[in-house]
């Protein structure tokens, strides 16, 4: 009987810590830049959800391969974006992008 109780009190005690084992985890989105202002990007994502990214000064831009930079980003680039969530923002840790395809002359 001991034993049950001790296991039922670890478990509630564990539980409310499983909840909170990830605050500020690293999300992944993709989607595309709906707009840009000063160091706000607001983007659509793949699931249709519009999410504002905060760009802060350790925030680090690659074009593809290459390092990249802030002012390469326009509205209706595609991006992918490593961020953490801040209230109803979202911080840039890393943001990727490519440049556009180019259009073949004929």
């Amino acid at each position: 009987m001991k034993q049950l109780l001790f296991a039922v009190l670890a478990l509630s005690l564990l539980v409310p810590a499983v909840s909170m084992a990830h605050p500020g985890h690293e999300h992944k989105l993709m989607g595309t830049i709906s707009s840009i202002d000063k160091n706000m990007v607001v983007m659509k994502t793949t699931d249709g959800e519009t999410v504002t990214l905060e760009i802060l000064p350790i925030t680090t831009f690659k074009k593809g391969a290459q390092k990249g930079s802030q002012a390469d980003l326009k509205a209706g680039m595609r991006i992918a974006v490593s961020a953490t969530e801040n209230g109803k923002t979202m911080r840039a840790r890393d943001v990727q992008y490519s440049a556009p395809a180019s259009t073949a002359k004929q």
